[in-house]
C-alpha cells in the first residue's frame, strides 16, 4: 500500500535513511549536491509531495528541506 503524503503530514524517517539535497528537472532526480544519513529517528514535516519522480518526498527536518525515498517515511502514528 502506497502512503500519500500532503504538505504539512508530519512523518517518521527511522536512523540511517539517506537525506538528499538535489534538485528534479521534471523527469528524474539529479545529482544530490549533498547528502547526511539520519544517525537517529527524527521527525520531519511534508514540504512538497508528490514528485513527478514520486519515489521522492520534500521534508523539513531540523531546518533545511531533503529530499528523501517516501518508502523509508512513516506518517506519525502509522502502524507498520
Amino acid at each position: 500500500m502506497k502512503t500519500e503524503y500532503v504538505i504539512g503530514d508530519l512523518v517518521h524517517i527511522p536512523q540511517a535513511v539517506e537525506l538528499l539535497d538535489c534538485t528534479s528537472d521534471g523527469a528524474q532526480i539529479n545529482i544530490p549536491l549533498r547528502f547526511q544519513k539520519t544517525k537517529s529517528p527524527k521527525i520531519a514535516v511534508v514540504a512538497e509531495s508528490p514528485h513527478d519522480w514520486e519515489d521522492y518526498i520534500n521534508v523539513l527536518c531540523d531546518g533545511e528541506v531533503w529530499s528523501v525515498r517516501a518508502r523509508n517515511v512513516y506518517s506519525v502514528g502509522e502502524e507498520r
